[in-house]
């Protein structure tokens, strides 16, 4: 069944094209063996049926380093035109709010909303975070693969690539005294916080922090560790006080060396948890577009969004046709759309 001419499909967390240099791209591809999807532009969206995706940036040295002699801030800002420049490229309207969103759409034109992917640069400079929102930004994932000094992470890169790079653990895990300054900058602001490879400690403050604001965080792309054990994943608790915000947890089709999930059913046991569990007005669709490193079988990638997820979530997982597209988009705009009216 299709969806109805007003509904709107959002992709909550996606990436534009080369975000890495060339030949570090070409070799993390290599490094997967195959399993990474070909990147989608932005041009491509109106055919997949997607009509607004968060296009994030990367802030963290795992990125950042490698646009030297750009500092990590410069990087941030380079990354942030280089999704502008594609956007328009590929024909879609940039989006800094949820009006923008629903016009873009009027106009048969996908939105692209900028996102950042790992807050390091903030640490210390909470004052760059109204930069940001003057740029457009309206989501920020507080971390992403190190610890940063904002908060600790769930699945740290050494753990997820193995390297043979001595590395320091925190010995104090959670939300810093920095980063909890950050959480109230950008609530402040009106950017909606991502906890996506946050850690339980970080993942937990971090809401208690921003729902004592009245505002609502996302996990972007994540799942239930009760149905799969993976570090990504977030526990009960964890799911619980992001829905308690009035928050999300975005649905992600990953697969990469037995981590994850592993085709489209189990994607739905996810999906029927979660409902179960926080309702399904707490979920959303995060596919990591151009940015993840295997998908789970049955899912090729971006074009594969409505005909196979939303077709799922309405057979295997039994979602009536009003969850069905709250899951696809509503429960996004909704979210995006409070954020902008903070306090």
């Amino acid at each position: 069944m299709p969806l109805p001419p007003s509904s709107l499909v959002v992709d909550l967390h996606t990436h534009g094209t080369g975000f890495l240099p060339r030949p570090v791209a070409a070799a993390y591809r290599a490094a997967t063996r195959g399993a990474m999807p070909a990147d989608v532009g932005f041009g491509e969206l109106a055919a997949a049926g997607v009509d607004a995706v968060v296009a994030k940036a990367v802030g963290d040295p795992i990125v950042t380093a490698f646009h030297l002699p750009r500092s990590p801030w410069r990087s941030v800002l380079h990354q942030l035109e280089a999704i502008r420049r594609q956007a328009a490229a590929g024909g879609a309207r940039l989006a800094g709010s949820v009006g923008e969103v629903r016009a873009a759409h009027g106009e048969a034109r996908p939105a692209v909303v900028l996102g950042v992917e790992g807050g390091d640069v903030l640490r210390g400079h909470p004052e760059r975070v109204e930069q940001l929102h003057l740029l457009g930004v309206r989501v920020v994932g507080l971390v992403h693969y190190v610890h940063n000094g904002l908060g600790t992470v769930g699945l740290p890169w050494q753990e997820w690539v193995p390297l043979p790079i001595p590395t320091r653990r925190p010995t104090v895990r959670g939300l810093s005294p920095e980063g909890a300054e950050v959480v109230d900058a950008l609530v402040t602001t009106g950017i909606v916080v991502d906890l996506a490879h946050a850690d339980r400690a970080t993942t937990l403050q971090a809401c208690e922090r921003a729902g004592a604001l009245g505002a609502a965080v996302v996990s972007s792309h994540a799942g239930a560790r009760a149905v799969s054990d993976f570090d990504r994943f977030h526990d009960d608790d964890e799911l619980r006080a992001i829905a308690a915000t009035g928050g999300l947890v975005g649905l992600w089709p990953f697969s990469y060396g037995g981590q994850g999930v592993a085709d489209v059913a189990d994607w739905c046991r996810h999906a029927t948890y979660l409902a179960e569990l926080i309702g399904p007005d707490h979920i959303a669709i995060g596919t990591d577009m151009n940015g993840v490193s295997g998908l789970m079988d049955g899912y090729r990638g971006e074009h594969d969004l409505l005909p196979v997820l939303a077709r799922a979530l309405r057979t295997t997982a039994g979602f009536d046709e009003a969850d069905v597209q709250a899951v696809l988009g509503g429960n996004a705009l909704r979210v995006l759309e409070q954020a902008a009216r903070p306090g």
